[in-house]
């Protein structure tokens, strides 16, 4: 297939945010009385709307949540979030391909983050949670994507690192290539409808030819 556009998620497949979301989790529980959670919960939890999150990691969930989570603890992720190694290079190779890349993100003011991170410039458009009506798997924040960059559905593919984004690809029957940087394993990711499984955002490249057609690397294939 050619491949006109890219589209990325955000947490853990372009940046990893792991560690600074965890970080950012328990200082919202300090503030709130809650009780401290570990890392490994807190990634469990990275990919699906933050009240979803809350609500997993506490049990509970408060509607105030939401804006002291934002006003307090969002400065202490954007400090912390770092690009995985390479990202940077690849989305410049991708551009000198002249591929638009799109990022399509259940983080709310995804645009924002981005900005942060400096990586603004390599992106035709950002859509987060409060660009759509419905979170990921809901495929409408894709198509949005692909409308908006005036392509079609099979001139694009979908990269992300969680069971939910192999969803979404699948509910909008775009192509979608798993990144094993996120909570689920190669073998979940595969399991949920990824083309492909990689394991470092550096082989993107790899799977383009120079003139955009998809090169299928059957070792990284889901059976």
């Amino acid at each position: 297939m050619k491949v006109r556009t890219l589209l990325f998620d955000f947490d853990m497949t372009l940046v990893d945010t792991s560690h600074a979301i965890a970080y950012a989790m328990n200082y919202f529980a300090r503030i709130m009385g809650l009780r401290a959670v570990s890392y490994e919960e807190v990634l469990s939890t990275i990919g699906i709307p933050m009240e979803k999150s809350l609500r997993c990691l506490w049990n509970e969930f408060r509607p105030e949540w939401l804006d002291i989570y934002s006003k307090e603890c969002r400065p202490l992720e954007y400090e912390r979030m770092k690009l995985f190694p390479g990202t940077e290079e690849v989305l410049q190779a991708l551009r000198n391909r002249g591929l638009m890349l799109a990022i399509t993100s259940n983080r709310r003011n995804a645009k924002r983050a981005v900005r942060h991170l400096g990586i603004d410039k390599y992106f035709d458009i950002v859509l987060g949670l409060e660009d759509v009506d419905k979170a990921k798997p809901d495929p409408y924040i894709l198509f949005k994507a692909v409308e908006s960059l005036g392509v079609d559905k099979d001139e694009a593919i979908y990269v992300g690192d969680t069971v939910i984004d192999m969803e979404t690809a699948n509910n909008a029957d775009i192509v979608g290539i798993g990144l094993a940087t996120g909570p689920n394993s190669a073998e979940d990711l595969k399991k949920a409808g990824a083309l492909m499984v990689l394991s470092d955002i550096r082989e993107i490249p790899n799977i383009l030819t120079c003139d955009g057609f998809l090169i299928v690397d059957e070792a990284k294939v889901g059976n």
